[in-house]
């Protein structure tokens, strides 16, 4: 289902090196410069306004401005993810499979993502069943899946309340859960959670979580992996399985 293949550009690189690593630079200091910094300016801002440093906020004011923050602490931890990546010495090594740790790359994911949950008052408790678990694939993609399922579980968890993240080595697979105590879910929406669309008349902030949540569900499938979602007793639950090889 849905395999993701790279965006074939009819622009071709030079062959001189030190053209292209001029290029690479280039790149990634307009990522910083015209992305990043913007990015936490916002950021900077609404946490002051949201704050009531500038005076009191109605209901309705502070849920938009609230949605607003998490979408740009999201863009954030994006934008670091797409300058790590295009730093690469090779580009094809973006759709290469390769062997890595599992477990590496979920604690960097946690650790990235650990500011925004301890802007909710969040935890993120990490275990696995062992420090190493080697599997081959496409690294890069992985980490968006990871990042995109983390995130999604801070949004919809409860604030001071932990989300709990557990890698498990099984037969030929690795497992990867993450849950939080959250709002339950209606059967209708978690039916069809992984399509591009949201169900119903959604909020405007449901619509980045299904992109969030399909472009995952996409990756995970493209590895020949499943992935599923549970919610029930106050719990909300994101589970995928993908082969080691």
């Amino acid at each position: 289902m849905g395999k993701i293949t790279p965006y074939l550009c009819k622009y071709v690189l030079p062959q001189n090196t030190e053209a292209v690593e001029n290029i690479k630079e280039a790149f990634n200091s307009t990522l910083k410069h015209d992305l990043k910094t913007p990015t936490i300016a916002q950021i900077r801002s609404l946490e002051l306004v949201l704050s009531g440093i500038f005076g009191e906020l109605n209901f309705e004011q502070r849920e938009v401005l609230t949605h607003t923050l998490e979408s740009c602490r999201y863009m954030y931890v994006m934008i670091n993810n797409a300058i790590n990546t295009y730093s690469a010495d090779d580009p094809k090594d973006l759709f290469t499979r390769k062997e890595f740790n599992f477990c590496t790359l979920v604690k960097e994911c946690c650790i990235e993502l650990t500011k925004m949950a301890g802007a909710k008052g969040q935890n993120i408790n990490f275990k696995s069943q062992m420090q190493e678990i080697l599997i081959k694939a496409h690294k890069t993609q992985l980490k968006h899946a990871l990042t995109n399922v983390l995130y999604e579980c801070i949004s919809r968890g409860y604030e001071n309340t932990g989300i709990n993240v557990l890698v498990e080595k099984l037969p030929n697979m690795v497992s990867f859960t993450v849950n939080a105590n959250s709002p339950n879910i209606a059967p209708q929406v978690l039916n069809e959670i992984f399509k591009n669309a949201p169900v119903g008349s959604a909020k405007f902030n449901k619509i980045g979580a299904s992109l969030r949540l399909s472009l995952a569900y996409k990756i995970i499938t493209s590895h020949q992996g499943i992935m599923f979602a549970e919610s029930e007793d106050n719990i909300v639950t994101f589970k995928f399985l993908i082969p080691i090889i």
